[in-house]
């Protein structure tokens, strides 16, 4: 079976509160778990940028249920590609909270990427986002050594 990375941008509900983004995280953990995906979820100013990870029927049907979801408004799908290994294989959800003081190196890594300092997803293209969150990925590794 082939694996899949889709990453998508979406904006916040208005309203959601820092308790639903916990709840959110514990669901979709169980949930990813169930069905193979892994993968990391960033999210500020008022704004996800999601990767999702894992085989392509699973990562579609959650893209989709994700796109339905009244949390989620505006989907925009950024990439879909075939991937031979997982970038955020020991992860099954991720987040990385934007809106928290991020350190000086999380921010070059944004103005590296998208040329602004202000976490816009939608700003990025495919490959930057791919290549932002890879590298998010690997701060995030550091920080656990």
């Amino acid at each position: 079976m082939t694996a899949i990375r889709l990453i998508y941008a979406s904006d916040a509900a208005d309203g959601l509160r820092y308790s639903d983004f916990m709840t959110l995280l514990t669901r979709a953990a169980e949930k990813n778990r169930e069905y193979g995906i892994t993968g990391m979820l960033c999210y500020g100013s008022g704004q996800f940028l999601q990767a999702l990870e894992g085989q392509r029927y699973a990562v579609n049907a959650l893209y989709h249920h994700i796109a339905r979801d009244p949390r989620h408004v505006n989907c925009q799908l950024l990439s879909v590609e075939e991937i031979a290994t997982r970038d955020f294989g020991e992860w099954l959800m991720k987040i990385v909270d934007w809106t928290d003081g991020i350190s000086a190196a999380q921010r070059a890594t944004l103005l590296d990427h998208a040329q602004t300092a202000t976490f816009d997803p939608r700003s990025m293209h495919a490959r930057q986002a791919v290549e932002f969150l890879q590298e998010l990925a690997e701060m995030e590794r550091m920080l656990l050594e």
